[in-house]
């Protein structure tokens, strides 16, 4: 059969024409056509000559809110979403290909979160370029948690545990069937940015990440519009969901409308320091466990932070300076590190 046979094939070409025509002349997408050529591009039909041309013409193009929305619906449609029947459910989520410069506590901040009664999705992947790095799912591995379960076990996780996560390969079907493609192209894609804002939970509240500033307002819209109350978007470390302990640009998505204002530790009685650096897996699972058991403050007052951010995101607190205190109390009382034994068991 000839690539371009099908109707659906020969609206991919013609799209695909349109957008490799250079960052000048190439033609942006509605939302529906981005939904369409991302389907195209996960059925049987597409080949891999086909993905890597259209991944690469994104790159140069970028890609525009309206673009965004519909690469997300396209990924969500091919996708095993869970419907927990929680309250407040946080949607938090970094970088699927992981960290490799500063020290992965999301995870830690997540445990403290759901420690304290707000309920937590985490989603991510392993062996994804190009940072291929400590991502969520590896040190959930390294911390005894298995972070590979399927769909229905993560809905039922988060409903008596208050805590769950979603790893690509058990879920993001059509987003999974390009990996390989992605592996040999070494570079970012338009992917790598819509994996950051999926919401396989449906949270109606959401803390993601991105590397850059200028990205910001565009997730928070992107990610906002789908259906969801506040999405808080972080210039986070590595382009992940956690905060550093110093001022961090943050775009906030309330009722159809983004506010850009700055975080910074010294608003709640913490002190500025400087990241931490990236260590592995196991290391990272060993910190984390040090600081949810009180017996290394080290990082105490960066997973207190993000824990904040996450518990009045939650709607558990009317502040992140109540959230802070509740966080505290978390990590001071054990209750931080029954959890971490609840979700090994």
């Amino acid at each position: 059969m000839n690539a371009f046979s099908s109707e659906a094939g020969e609206r991919f070409r013609k799209r695909l024409i349109l957008t490799a025509k250079g960052r000048h002349g190439a033609r942006d997408m509605n939302r529906q056509e981005a939904k369409d050529a991302l389907a195209f591009l996960f059925s049987a039909e597409a080949h891999p000559a086909q993905i890597g041309a259209f991944l690469t013409a994104m790159r140069f193009k970028g890609a525009t809110g309206e673009e965004m929305m519909g690469f997300l619906d396209a990924m969500e449609a091919a996708a095993t979403l869970i419907s927990p029947k929680v309250d407040g459910l946080v949607n938090c989520n970094g970088p699927y290909d992981g960290r490799k410069k500063a020290l992965n506590l999301s995870v830690a901040a997540a445990i403290v979160t759901a420690a304290a009664g707000a309920p937590v999705l985490l989603h991510s992947n392993t062996g994804l370029p190009p940072k291929d790095g400590v991502s969520n799912a590896r040190v959930l591995e390294a911390l005894g948690i298995a972070a590979a379960r399927e769909p229905e076990m993560v809905e039922q996780d988060i409903e008596r545990k208050a805590f769950g996560h979603l790893h690509a390969s058990r879920y993001l079907h059509g987003v999974e069937r390009l990996k390989p493609i992605r592996q040999t192209l070494f570079y970012r894609s338009f992917l790598h940015a819509c994996e950051v804002m999926l919401n396989p939970g449906g949270a109606k509240r959401s803390l993601i990440g991105a590397a850059h500033d200028t990205f910001l307002e565009r997730f928070a819209y992107a990610a906002g519009q789908r259906g969801q109350e506040r999405v808080m978007v972080v210039q986070g470390l590595d382009g992940g969901d956690e905060l550093p302990l110093a001022p961090t640009p943050v775009a906030d998505y309330q009722a159809g409308t983004v506010t850009l204002y700055t975080l910074a530790p010294t608003d709640f009685g913490l002190k500025e320091a400087a990241h931490q650096r990236c260590a592995s897996p196991m290391e990272t699972a060993l910190r984390t466990e040090a600081t949810l058991n009180g017996t290394d403050d080290a990082h105490a007052d960066a997973v207190l932070f993000n824990s904040a951010v996450r518990i009045y995101l939650g709607g558990k607190t009317p502040s992140i300076e109540e959230g802070l205190r509740v966080a505290r109390d978390v990590l001071g009382s054990g209750k931080a590190m029954a959890k971490l034994r609840e979700l090994r068991g």
